[in-house]
């Protein structure tokens, strides 16, 4: 009966002729039923509307959900893939140019997009930025084709999904004529290699390998101790093979034509040319052969044009001038080994240098 009269009370309070048939305005209403009770907001019988207002800045919850939230979701459309995104390629690209693609898409509500690959593979050194949706790095250098997905996802979780591809080509690495010298030029990988005619050697055959040391001389001493040896030395372990280096203040001595003096170069080299010193006016070294190596094991002479073993001259009782002497035919060599022939003295002793390119 309370509940009738309260209920009374505001219907007469509110009534008002020119208006709504029952309004209430008031900063908050609440409007519940009993325990147990159903509440029923029905329109009239003949038809008519029931209109939820929230006014400019509210909503209208039911529970706790946000109904104008969920008709946004509910009625919001996935986005729009913009003219940068037709199905097919987004390029080509030569190897090493830049890659930079701005990917375009809208969403008719106005909300912010992110992008994310869901199929596929980027070319390799190429990146997706997942806030801009824009494409970039470096092409690699190769024929290929790289297909993928992205998708394009708005705020609600609607999404659209394009496929897309990028083509790549191998640069042609020759196209530049990089070898020098007469060099034959073959596109590679992502560079060239040049084969180069006898007396060149070098990335772009630009070094004369007669002229190239390989660093044995003891002011340069590229060539470690270990990579040195010597066989049959005079005074045994008195004369170290280590000590046979150009410029050295001693020198290696050897017993006699039995005795040798080898050093690795540590891989195969284009070998063109040889230096020797002698030790001192006792110890010199007048002529002498050279035997090659592959690996360590088989030893050929370094020959002549004619195919027999080439004698080399050494300073002889000069024994602090440089002789140099440039091979009649270069030789692939990963050990050389010095034999002495003759010398003035008792014993061979010398110091060396080796001249060769890189293969």
């Amino acid at each position: 009966m309370a509940t009738e009269l309260l209920f009374l009370s505001l219907f007469a309070l509110f009534l008002r002729t020119e208006a709504s048939f029952f309004e209430v305005r008031y900063p908050s209403v609440v409007v519940s039923a009993e325990t147990g009770g159903n509440l029923t907001i029905a329109a009239g019988p003949n038809g008519g509307n029931i209109y939820m207002t929230p006014g400019d800045r509210g909503t209208v919850f039911i529970g706790r959900t946000d109904m104008l939230k969920l008709f946004e979701v509910v009625n919001s459309q996935p986005p729009i893939w913009g003219q940068k995104a037709p199905y097919g390629p987004l390029g080509t690209f030569l190897g090493g140019d830049v890659v930079s693609i701005q990917l375009m898409a809208i969403d008719p509500e106005g909300t912010h997009l992110r992008f994310e690959k869901v199929s596929g593979a980027f070319p390799p050194g190429v990146y997706l930025d997942k806030a801009t949706g824009e494409l970039n790095g470096t092409a690699p250098d190769v024929d290929a084709t790289y297909e993928f997905g992205i998708r394009v996802i708005d705020e609600h979780g609607k999404y659209a999904d394009q496929t897309f591809t990028i083509d790549t080509r191998e640069r042609d690495q020759c196209k530049s004529s990089p070898c020098l010298n007469g060099g034959t030029c073959t596109d590679d990988f992502g560079t060239y290699k040049c084969q180069c005619t006898t007396k060149y050697g070098g990335k772009t055959c630009n070094i004369v390998c007669a002229s190239q040391t390989v660093g044995v001389a003891f002011n340069v001493k590229k060539i470690p101790d270990a990579q040195m040896a010597g066989h049959y030395s005079y005074g045994s372990s008195d004369h170290k093979a280590f000590e046979g280096r150009l410029g050295s203040s001693t020198g290696w001595i050897g017993e006699g034509k039995s005795s040798w003096l080898q050093v690795d170069l540590g891989n195969l080299r284009n070998v063109q040319a040889v230096s020797t010193q002698g030790y001192s006016t006792t110890y010199t070294l007048s002529t002498f052969y050279l035997d090659c190596s592959l690996d360590g094991n088989k030893f050929t002479n370094v020959q002549t044009v004619n195919g027999t073993a080439e004698l080399f001259n050494g300073s002889g009782k000069q024994y602090s001038t440089t002789a140099k002497q440039v091979f009649a035919v270069p030789q692939t060599c990963r050990y050389i080994r010095f034999k002495p022939n003759t010398w003035t003295g008792t014993h061979p002793g010398f110091r060396v240098e080796i001249f060769a390119c890189e293969l």
